[in-house]
């Protein structure tokens, strides 16, 4: 059996750590981004109910009244449009995650929701030289599409 030598264990060992890296700044980056919507929600009227809702078929980053709707909001965020902007990365897959989710959230509410459901993005860019810029999409799709 053929050990790795030294200087392959330090390369291996090196891009584990930038990975590590890489996964910590993107970490931190949704912590900020989903603190920064709670914020903007908030701001605009939005009664927060729960935020990250697991369900074995998707999450939910936030679930909120704005009067008498009951919204799901999804956060996205990005550092670069290179390959479009936050609101747009969200995929068809993506949003039937997040109909399955919203379906389990309804059906285990202590009360039943009789009002408007919606599902909003609150996207957030952040531009290499300024402060996030932050779009609201209220009901950026239905569950029939």
């Amino acid at each position: 059996m053929n050990l790795p030598s030294v200087s392959d264990l330090r390369r291996w060992l090196s891009r584990v750590s930038r990975l590590q890296q890489v996964h910590n700044a993107r970490y931190e980056q949704g912590r900020r981004s989903e603190r920064l919507a709670r914020q903007f929600l908030k701001s605009h009227g939005f009664v927060i109910e729960q935020t990250n809702v697991r369900y074995p078929v998707g999450e939910l980053d936030i679930v909120a009244q704005e009067g008498s709707a009951l919204c799901f909001v999804e956060v996205r965020s990005k550092t670069s449009d290179r390959f479009g902007s936050a609101a747009e990365s969200i995929t068809h897959k993506k949003r039937q995650h997040l109909l399955r989710a919203a379906q389990w959230y309804l059906a285990r509410r202590r009360v039943r929701w009789m009002g408007e459901v919606r599902f909003d993005v609150l996207a957030i860019d952040f531009p290499k030289d300024g402060k996030p810029l932050i779009e609201l999409i209220r009901g950026a799709w239905t569950s029939d599409s």
